[in-house]
């Protein structure tokens, strides 16, 4: 059983991302998409760096280490970004956190080949079937209305829940003890230089910022990245890959319920049919588990620099 610090920031983690998405409807309602993902991602950049020189944290050093984690923030933050928040624009913010559900099967497949005793076993090629199964059917559940951006925008997700994947594999392996704050702050710099090319191209299309959508702001920043990705880099110190990405089986069903509920998005039995093959597969890849419990011992010799 993890230590209860451990289940205490994995359950936060869970909780807020799962409510995030509504929160990127509510901005690109007001906002052009890439110039509301570029202005979190300077935001959250400037406020972690803030709170890492004030905590005297070091920065990633050493030349593969600040590549690992530069690329790391750019899967995670500045590509991911760009393709959810212009996403969120012709498809249900339900649906789009159901795609990010299929990370922990992707990951599955790829720690097989990359992280030492996380092995592939008959319970996870079913669930990688399964989920390969409901990923076809999500793709083009938009409401035909939507068209070929509709298509496109769940096509785009697809391959975003493999990119997650891989970061989650790149972070198991060289950034396990770094400190965490600093290097998510590094890979967010970094996400708004590939971002900043693509705000400047929307900046013509005017902002109509709301009450609504500055709360928004201020939550996506403080919470769904601030706290969010700096405790879930923490997490990967203590707990393995397919665990961590476990989160994303919790994520859609908050996000449905908070869609329908509260932003009033239609459900379909598209949608509802999908995420439960995507679900269960995440399901099955849990139940397989993999590798040995992460070794705390061991970790334990590393500063913790996130405590």
């Amino acid at each position: 059983m993890p230590p209860v610090r451990v289940v205490a920031g994995y359950v936060s983690v869970a909780l807020i991302w799962g409510s995030t998405w509504a929160a990127i409807k509510i901005g690109v309602n007001d906002v052009p998409p890439f110039v509301f993902a570029f202005a979190r991602a300077l935001a959250v950049a400037a406020v972690l760096t803030v709170i890492a020189v004030a905590l005297r944290q070091p920065f990633p050093r050493g030349r593969r280490t600040v590549i690992v984690a530069v690329i790391v923030g750019v899967i995670n933050i500045g590509w991911s970004w760009a393709i959810i928040f212009w996403s969120e624009q012709f498809v249900a913010s339900g649906l789009v956190s159901v795609f990010g559900a299929a990370a922990p099967v992707w990951t599955a497949v790829l720690a097989h080949f990359m992280v030492k005793g996380d092995r592939l076993s008959v319970l996870k090629i079913l669930g990688l079937v399964l989920g390969l199964g409901g990923t076809v059917i999500l793709i083009g559940a938009p409401d035909a209305a939507d068209g070929t951006a509709g298509f496109i925008a769940t096509a785009l997700l697809a391959l975003m829940a493999i990119s997650w994947a891989i970061a989650a594999i790149l972070q198991s392996r060289f950034l396990r003890t770094v400190a965490p704050i600093p290097t998510v702050a590094l890979g967010t710099w970094a996400s708004a230089v590939l971002l900043a090319p693509l705000a400047l191209v929307q900046l013509p299309e005017g902002q109509h910022w709301t009450l609504a959508s500055a709360l928004a702001f201020a939550y996506l920043v403080l919470f769904g990245t601030s706290f969010g990705m700096v405790v879930s880099l923490w997490l990967y110190r203590k707990l393995r890959p397919t665990t961590i990405t476990l989160i994303q089986v919790l994520v859609p069903a908050e996000a449905i319920l908070i869609g329908t509920v509260w932003l009033g998005e239609p459900v379909t039995w598209r949608m509802l049919a999908g995420a439960a093959l995507v679900v269960a597969a995440v399901a099955l890849n849990a139940v397989a588990g993999g590798g040995p419990p992460p070794a705390e011992e061991q970790i334990a010799a590393v500063p913790a620099a996130a405590e």
